[in-house]
Formats: structure tokens, sequence, C-alpha cells
């Protein structure tokens, strides 16, 4: 199986996310379905329900993290050099046709958000773009279209 790439922030986040839900979240939601089953008819018991589809999906997610945290690859990305675009780098592209300049960083597929310019490592263009170094121009193919950009600036990516 392939390791997907995660950055330590994002590692300790979902550690801290599934920490919370299981030793808080999850007991609180046991509690409240126990009273609302004290309650009799479980199938007409609203309170009951709703507990019982909260733990639903606390447990849903629980196996989600689990699965992230025990599978990924964690990458201290201070550790990295961003001379070259790397994992955990933050590249400023201009489209040479256009001239429109777009920052992205590049992490891991759990973390990618394209609409706040964060992209995965695997994506078409994050492919791509990886180990370009300042002012080397590339082309980038998608939907039959062919677009030249020229990396404009590398630097390491922020975390907020």
């Amino acid at each position: 199986m392939n390791k997907k790439l995660l950055s330590e922030y994002a590692y300790l986040k979902f550690v801290k996310e599934f920490n919370n839900l299981h030793k808080i979240e999850k007991p609180h939601w046991v509690k409240e379905k126990e009273i609302a089953a004290a309650f009799g008819d479980r199938s007409e018991n609203a309170e009951y329900i709703s507990a019982k589809e909260m733990l639903r999906n606390i447990d849903k997610r629980l196996r989600f993290l689990e699965k992230i945290i025990n599978t990924a690859q964690v990458v201290q990305t201070q550790t990295l050099n961003h001379t070259r675009v790397n994992f955990g780098s933050c590249v400023k592209i201009q489209n040479l046709e256009t001239n429109d300049v777009i920052t992205y960083s590049i992490l891991g597929t759990y973390e990618a958000s394209p609409s706040d310019g964060v992209i995965s490592n695997v994506s078409p263009l994050g492919k791509v773009l990886l180990f370009k170094e300042k002012d080397e121009e590339f082309e980038f193919k998608i939907n039959d279209e062919c677009y030249e950009y020229i990396v404009l600036d590398v630097s390491e990516h922020i975390f907020k």
C-alpha cells in the first residue's frame, strides 16, 4: 500500500481531534443515549434517535481519523529543502499567456483545499510542480488544454 504523505502539523491536528472525539464527545453521547433510553419507547424517542445518530457519526469519523493516523507517512516539512518545490512548499507561479499570478502550497491529500490555495502532492498540478526551481518554465496540460507557467518563487509553507 502506498502511504499518503501528511505534514506533522496536520498529523497533530488529526490526533487532537481523534482524542477529543474518543475521550470527550463519544462518552458524552453514550451517556445522552442512556438517559434518553430510560424514557421508554425508543422508536418515537427523538432524543434517543438523535444521540444514536450522533454516535454513528462520531464512530465513522473516528474510523477515518484512525486510518489516517495509522497509515500516513508523517513529514516534518521544516526539515526539507525548499529551494525547489517540495512537499510543504509554497510556490508562486505566473501564467505566461495571461500574466495571472497564483500561489499554491503543496501538501498531502488529506490537507488539500484548492479553494484555499492548498493542493495535493499527487494532484495533476502538484505532480508537475514538484522539484521545479525559481525561474523555471513548465507546461501543464489538462482537459486537452496546454498552459505555460513560470515559477516566480518557492518558499516553505507557513502553517496557521
